[in-house]
């Protein structure tokens, strides 16, 4: 029987979600075919669609994107759907309680897993004023992960965590959720997408970031691969 395939990667083009609300992706030709072959070049931030943060983004000296090893870039995928209880709720925060839940029902989360959050919020993303959830402030609102959480997922020793929002932490000035993984060694995925498609655990997860020097952030390529 042939193993399930899922991407979890959102298309990029100009009009894609971005935290600034500013285009994030715009390609150009170059050369066309009347002079032979077309060519192209981008312009984009290095932190747009589905992409990774590296604990360099936070953490001064630590691992940029292309020192992250590929044996945590390829690791077990847990997916833990809170859309539920998130449903519209922008205000929603990921609690221990959501991941010690799922636990009761698909066992432990074990050191060197992939930990990622299906809020529902990956539905809206052909809507960035939706996605992106402002309020008459200019206050992004949309579902993150509580900072104890987040410590609870260091404590597992897992390689990382996805979500499908723009940050694991929204709006918060203080980035909580970013300093206690990335100060930890662990990377954040974020803007994931598909998550329905995937099962709680039996599968892998294979994340591909671009391979350049100094790079702190950098889209990705997220698949899920079932186990055979």
């Amino acid at each position: 029987m042939p193993r399930k395939i899922i991407d979890l990667t959102h298309i990029l083009h100009e009009h894609v979600p971005t935290w600034t609300g500013s285009c994030g992706f715009l390609p150009a030709i170059k050369l066309d075919y009347d002079q032979r072959c077309r060519v192209q070049n981008m312009k984009m931030h290095a932190g747009v669609g589905t992409h990774i943060d590296s604990p360099a983004h936070f953490i001064p000296g630590a691992q940029e994107v292309h020192q992250l090893s590929l044996e945590n870039l390829i690791a077990p995928l847990i997916v833990i759907d809170v859309s539920r209880g998130v449903g519209s709720n922008g205000d929603y925060r990921i609690s221990p309680n959501d991941i010690e839940h799922f636990e009761q029902q698909c066992g432990n989360i074990k050191k060197g897993d992939l930990v990622v959050f299906n809020t529902g919020w990956h539905n809206r993303w052909g809507n960035a004023d939706q996605y992106r959830n402002c309020d008459a402030n200019g206050k992004m609102h949309f579902p993150a992960v509580s900072r104890d959480a987040a410590r609870l997922l260091v404590d597992r020793d897992v390689v990382g965590i996805g979500i499908d929002t723009l940050s694991p932490d929204c709006s918060s000035i203080d980035f909580p959720v970013h300093e206690v993984l990335l100060g930890a060694g662990k990377y954040i995925v974020e803007n994931v997408t598909n998550l329905d498609e995937v099962a709680p655990t039996g599968f892998t997860g294979y994340i591909l970031p671009l391979k350049a020097e100094t790079l702190v952030e950098a889209p990705v390529r997220f698949v899920a691969i079932q186990h055979t």
